[in-house]
């Protein structure tokens, strides 16, 4: 009896758990798979369209430093470029003009000086342009010719013609005083190579030094190190340096622009490119080297501001006397990417609660395992019952 009963009951609950088991699977297929994808193509085309307008136009509208490419289009418009050169005789310093014309560096010419603006024609002795040591064609103003049209304080015009005599430049007045020679130029080539340093703005070379401060701060340790530059030089000198943040200062803010440029583009710049770009670069640079409030070097390292962030970019000058000789050399140094002000180390327990999502198919399920409960439940009266009746009947 008990045995059919059991039997009975068994296949009572695998009736209701077939009959609520297509339920499961009709809840489960009715809820759609939206990925991202499926929001993107349901999404209205205007809609998109207004999104994909709106961030162009905020791209187009970011704000770009382009100081120094005006500055670049600006020198475009000159058309002489001139480097001086200095020879001494007889103990007397004799100062020539080497003169490169625009468009002009590969081409033959015709040129003439005079210290009136307005010469006659009939007055002009024109000559032959001549090569320098690399084949460039220029102008050469030599030290008589200069001394003759100077004599009295005068400034020098220059007339230029092309080979079929048709005039280039007319009455262009030279500006000799902001020219440039050979030795300028060959230090601004070599600046950040003047002194030798190490420059330390990686994570490896940065955690291999000293803390530049460690205190107790609310019972915390606080560590910080920083980026630095360390002089490599002759010990024996005295050094002193001043660091700026390139983007407190439009006047930095160029000279790195430049300094960027001078090495990504500068070897492939010709002759008259050069000169032209080592001017602007000496005006800026020495400049802002006339106005730097130095520092004595301490230990012979210069360290980037605690304050910094990753990114940060600093021009550091650095200035070398070693007796009476005198140095002066320029370094950039990039916050590196690790550095966090104030590092603080500690051992931090992280306690990970997994929640799972509530879907429509959760829920089938928990209906489901409390229809089960409920038929096991009543099943077990009824075994109960009938057990209690059985027990009777074998009494009586």
């Amino acid at each position: 009896m008990n045995n059919k009963f059991l039997a009975k009951s068994i296949g009572i609950v695998i009736i209701i758990l077939f009959l609520f088991f297509p339920i499961r699977i009709l809840a489960t297929d009715s809820i759609p798979n939206q990925g991202l994808n499926d929001l993107t193509n349901e999404m209205p085309s205007e809609l998109l369209n207004e999104i994909l307008d709106d961030a162009v136009d905020d791209t187009a509208d970011g704000e770009v430093d382009d100081t120094t490419d005006d500055t670049l289009d600006e020198n475009n418009n000159k058309k002489l470029a001139i480097l001086s050169k200095t020879t001494t005789e007889e103990e007397n310093e004799k100062i020539e003009y080497m003169i490169y014309v625009r468009d002009y560096i590969d081409k033959n010419f015709k040129f003439a000086f005079s210290n009136m603006e307005n010469a006659e024609e009939a007055d002009l002795v024109y000559i032959n342009s001549v090569l320098d040591s690399e084949g460039n064609k220029l102008a050469y103003l030599d030290w008589e010719t200069y001394e003759s049209l100077t004599n009295l304080g005068q400034e020098i015009y220059i007339w230029i013609k092309d080979e079929a005599e048709n005039m280039i430049m007319e009455g262009e007045l030279l500006d000799l005083n902001n020219s440039l020679d050979n030795e300028e130029i060959a230090s601004i080539e070599l600046i950040t190579k003047r002194i030798s340093v190490e420059i330390g703005d990686t994570k490896e070379k940065v955690d291999a030094t000293e803390p530049i401060r460690q205190e107790e701060v609310d019972d915390v340790d606080e560590i910080a190190k920083v980026g630095y530059i360390k002089i490599t030089d002759n010990e024996s000198a005295t050094y002193y340096y001043q660091i700026a943040k390139v983007s407190d200062s439009e006047d930095y803010n160029n000279l790195m622009q430049y300094t960027e440029k001078m090495t990504n583009e500068y070897n492939e710049l010709n002759i008259f490119d050069k000169v032209q770009f080592c001017e602007e670069f000496y005006k800026i640079y020495s400049e802002l080297i006339e106005r730097a409030e130095w520092q004595e070097v301490e230990n012979m390292t210069i360290y980037q501001p605690e304050s910094s962030v990753a990114g940060d970019q600093y021009i550091v000058f650095i200035r070398k006397i070693d007796g009476e000789n005198e140095i002066v050399d320029a370094q950039f140094l990039t916050a590196y990417d690790d550095y966090k002000e104030n590092i603080i180390t500690e051992d931090v327990v992280v306690e990970e609660i997994v929640k799972l999502p509530i879907t429509a198919d959760s829920i089938i399920l928990f209906v489901l395992l409390g229809i089960i409960v409920i038929a096991l439940i009543v099943v077990y009266v009824i075994i109960k019952k009938i057990t209690k009746k059985e027990n009777r009947k074998e009494e009586r």
